[in-house]
């Protein structure tokens, strides 16, 4: 990581601060006056923004221009300068100049090594979201696959229809494949089951975001982090594990939040998650096209989903339809898989899956 200025352009500004600082000596009286200190000025700033040999030539170059053979000690009576004087002064502008280089490239050192080691963190922090959104789709890969990557790039194209500000931009489509993440403690027996939940069944279910919750609660405590952009991530990535179930018109779960008391990120990923559902296969309904999707979200606008999120929607909705069949899962994979989890042949599955039961339209979790 390189923030110095042009390097041209900044030795052409040290080139022509010499005659300037040259000039301004010789008219306030000579070398005996404080004015000879101006030439540190170009010497720091070329250390600084070049390099240590482009400050060494100017630290000689000024002390050249200080020195006996080209001004007197003083220009009033035409005193000449000490060889002592001027020799020393030379020295120390190159010693000035060489330090301030050592110095200079050790701290650029030290901030290359922090850039990268920032970089490779934030490529962990990626990589620990995508192992935690692995952790919940271990429970129902089979039927989720890419789940979690398509509804990134649903997430990155609806905030950027509703212009959303930048940084919650990035941090939803990074964190909205924690939104399940509370389903690690949803027994099998009720994730994975084929038929219709009993009550009892929901109420676990319904416990899902409250767990997530408390998961990145518990991460953010044992991170002790500080670090604000650290914190906003955390923060978002718990509006979309919360909220990603409440609906509009406060009907939802886990706290019944209604409107604009439903953290935009979630609205958001409510509207990525129910399309994604919609159009993937489960054991307990059927996949839709992308049409009937598009209709059964219309029709939850007000009500199930904020309406501007759902206009967003609409307007983007043939790219929503691209992203599902570039990253769309395989059926054979899906029926297949089934089958292995079960634990019974594949035939046998498939008519779970195809025919045993009433295709359902809700999505658990």
């Amino acid at each position: 990581m390189d923030v110095r200025p042009k390097r041209f352009w900044t030795l052409i500004a040290c080139i022509a601060a010499l005659p300037l600082f040259y000039a301004l000596v010789w008219v306030t009286g000579g070398t005996h006056n404080a004015w000879t200190h101006l030439f540190y000025l170009p010497i720091i700033f070329a250390a600084l923004a070049i390099n240590w040999h482009t400050s060494a030539l100017i630290a000689v170059a000024s002390g050249l221009l200080l020195s006996g053979w080209l001004i007197p000690r003083d220009t009033v009576e035409m005193i000449p300068q000490l060889t002592s004087a001027w020799v020393i002064r030379l020295a120390m502008f190159v010693a000035v100049s060489l330090w301030t280089s050592v110095v200079v490239d050790y701290l650029r050192g030290r901030a290359d090594q922090l850039y990268h080691e920032t970089v490779e963190l934030t490529r962990v922090q990626h990589a620990a979201v995508g192992a935690l959104a692995d952790l919940a789709e271990m429970r129902d890969r089979e039927y989720t696959g890419y789940h979690s990557r398509r509804l990134g790039h649903y997430a990155d194209v609806l905030c950027t229809q509703l212009q959303v500000e930048p940084n919650l931009h990035r941090n939803i489509v990074d964190t909205i494949a924690l939104h399940d993440i509370g389903k690690v403690a949803i027994p099998d027996a009720v994730l994975m089951k084929p038929g219709k939940l009993e009550p009892h069944e929901w109420d676990v279910v319904k416990r899902h975001p409250a767990i997530g919750e408390q998961i990145l609660d518990s991460i953010c405590r044992h991170a002790e982090a500080t670090s604000e952009s650290v914190l906003s991530f955390l923060s978002t990535a718990r509006e979309i594990v919360g909220g990603h179930h409440e609906r509009y018109d406060g009907t939802g779960y886990p706290n019944g939040l209604k409107g604009d008391q439903i953290p935009l990120s979630a609205r958001i990923a409510a509207v990525c998650d129910v399309y994604d559902s919609l159009r993937s296969k489960r054991p307990y309904k059927k996949r839709f096209c992308h049409e009937t999707a598009v209709q059964m979200i219309t029709k939850g606008r007000g009500t199930h989903f904020d309406p501007k999120v759902v206009d967003a929607f609409l307007a983007v909705q043939e790219k929503f339809a691209a992203i599902w069949e570039q990253l769309k899962e395989e059926e054979a994979t899906v029926q297949t898989a089934y089958a292995q989890r079960r634990g019974t042949r594949q035939s046998g599955a498939l008519k779970i899956v195809l025919g045993g039961t009433t295709p359902r339209t809700d999505d658990r979790g």
